[in-house]
């Protein structure tokens, strides 16, 4: 009875898979639509959008038809569905490339940069992907299976960004959502192969038993595109282990002061901190470097920057800063520029960073403000402010911080991600 029901799910799975793998012109214009539609959602960092696109795209068919062939020896059907793939992937690059020369927006949003970092997570998600797709193909009608599985896959935004690391000449782009494709096509054909075996109950015969040629060319393979992955999720790891302890020293050694910005060089091995508050020491640096081992951050060397009542704008300062609220304008300056054509500029460069900002993250930013400041030794110093809102992250504000300006002046990014209170607090502590 088992046998039999099994039987019945893998006529009805090879039946889907041929049904779906048709190749026609309509098959080919939803491609071209789909591509397009998940271009546009990629470079205006809609996820909405995004979904919509892997919904209709039928890159999965000639994945699946490519596991068939494999699975039950029919060359003929492996040579078509590699073709097939091969123009599908062609048109796929050529429509997304196309769209990306010709679209205004050239900036990568993060819906771009995070298709271009693939790890073994993504590895896990393909297999698994792959598995339920199988599985949901047994059903005659596919149940909800399929089009959750095309969301988590996400065979179409990978190939998009290819299309925009080739229209703007990014080879790591480039380079990244390729590799993030390959992970995705090689491990859901590898779960389609496997499934339609086990399906299809002769998986211990003689005529499916995988000849010691075949094994080591499969694995040899599934290495090669695995252990980037494990590199990459290491990576991944052990920065985010770092940055978490970093957040943690700077709450438990430096909460007397505000830190408005940190980075770490890991090739340099220095972490450097940008903070307001009272006048620090060189002394009072050298004890907190010695606690950074404390963090698992002894390798690392300690550079503070700070913007200080001596030097630079004070906490009260920056508490007026943040807080200004008269004025409708958003051109502001601690030290007010002396010629008009200082005021000029700023707003002129205003313009350039909101068309930036607001273009790529609108949806994060509550308020761009600028301003001039002048120290002590009348220096001119030029800052962007960008207050975020609750959906403000730390990946997004790193990425704001390392957008580049065509504007006349170098301005200093300073991201406030709802910390006014702190802030205050540092403000007040700093008036007694």
């Amino acid at each position: 009875m088992i046998e039999k029901i099994k039987h019945e799910k893998y006529k009805i799975l090879k039946r889907n898979i041929i049904e779906d793998s048709d190749f026609t012109k309509e098959t080919m214009f939803i491609l071209i639509c789909a591509m397009i539609i998940a271009s546009i959602g990629l470079n205006t960092n809609s996820v909405a959008v995004i979904i919509g696109a892997m919904l209709i795209s039928p890159l999965m068919s000639p994945i699946q038809s490519l596991g068939l062939g494999l699975s039950n020896g029919n060359l003929k059907r492996v040579y078509v569905s590699l073709f097939r793939l091969g123009i599908f992937i062609l048109i796929s690059v050529v429509s997304s490339t196309f769209y990306f020369l010709v679209s205004p927006i050239n900036d990568a949003t993060p819906q771009i940069l995070a298709r271009t970092y693939p790890t073994l997570w993504d590895v896990l998600i393909a297999i698994f992907g792959g598995t339920a797709g199988v599985i949901g193909k047994t059903k005659e009608d596919g149940g909800n299976v399929v089009p959750g599985v095309a969301i988590a896959t996400a065979l179409m935004p990978p190939l998009c960004v290819v299309g925009f690391g080739i229209a703007h000449g990014n080879l790591k782009i480039f380079l990244g959502a390729g590799y993030l494709f390959i992970i995705n096509v090689f491990f859901i054909m590898i779960a389609t192969l496997v499934g339609l075996i086990v399906y299809s109950g002769n998986i211990f015969e003689a005529g499916h038993k995988i000849s010691i040629k075949k094994q080591i060319i499969f694995y040899i393979g599934s290495l090669i595109i695995i252990i980037p992955s494990i590199y990459t999720a290491t990576t991944l790891v052990q920065d985010t282990a770092r940055d978490n302890s970093l957040k943690k020293f700077i709450s438990k050694e430096l909460n007397n002061y505000y830190v408005f910005d940190d980075s770490i060089n890991k090739k340099n091995k220095v972490i450097t901190l940008k903070i307001v508050g009272d006048s620090i020491k060189n002394q009072d640096i050298k004890n907190l470097e010695k606690k950074l081992g404390k963090y698992n951050l002894g390798k690392y060397s300690l550079n503070i920057k700070q913007i200080s009542n001596e030097k630079y704008l004070t906490a009260q300062d920056l508490s007026k800063y943040l807080n200004e609220e008269k004025t409708k304008e958003n051109t502001e300056s601690i030290a007010l520029p002396s010629k008009n054509e200082d005021q000029a500029i700023l707003e002129s460069d205003l313009k350039t960073v909101e068309s930036v900002l607001y273009k790529n993250f609108s949806n994060n930013i509550s308020t761009v403000k600028i301003g001039k400041l002048i120290d002590a030794n009348n220096n001119e110093n030029f800052v962007v402010l960008v207050v975020g809102n609750e959906t403000m992250t730390d990946e997004i504000s790193e990425k704001i911080k390392n957008l580049e300006f065509n504007t006349e002046k170098k301005y200093e990014v300073i991201i406030e991600k709802n910390k006014q209170e702190k802030v205050n607090a540092i403000s007040k502590e700093n008036q007694k």
